[in-house]
């Protein structure tokens, strides 16, 4: 009989294991909650008007410096294809004081790094305040934007 508690237990007990070794597996492979804020600052889970496109930034330096030119490093993924890199698109990004109603005084480069990656550089927040910030994916033809309200001090 203790011969059968033991077996059993150990039986037990690597169910458990495997248990727990999916849920971790399932929760690394699931896609970012919308909204949330990743380690490191990278913000995560905006997503395009009709929700095709899943955009991920991080701008260089954190947060965002008064009228000092930054980065930012985007990454747009396909929210059809499970939050692979989009492929087949092009990033325009621009912001505005909507309050004030005007834009940058400066037009950023953007550059494409990688499959679904983007380095914008020169990008210029020339006065504290509430900005909107403008991604714009294009594929065949088609524009789609996400965009994201954030406040500079």
């Amino acid at each position: 009989m203790n011969r059968f508690l033991l077996q059993h237990g150990d039986t037990m007990q690597m169910h458990s294991i495997l248990l727990l070794a999916f849920l971790l597996l399932a929760y690394g492979c699931s896609t970012p909650e919308v909204g949330s804020i990743e380690p490191g600052g990278v913000h995560s889970g905006l997503r395009s008007n009709d929700g095709a496109f899943i955009v991920k930034w991080e701008t260089l330096p954190a947060p965002i410096p008064v009228n000092e030119f930054f980065i930012i490093d985007v990454r747009v993924l396909d929210a059809g294809n499970h939050g692979a890199p989009a492929m087949d698109v092009e990033l325009s990004v621009d912001a505005a004081m909507p309050q004030h109603r005007h834009g940058m005084n400066h037009s950023p480069e953007i550059r494409q790094v990688g499959p679904g990656h983007w380095r914008v550089q020169d990008m210029l927040f020339h006065m504290p305040g509430d900005w909107v910030i403008y991604f714009d994916i294009s594929r065949d033809e088609v524009i789609r934007r996400a965009q994201v309200s954030i406040e500079v001090d």
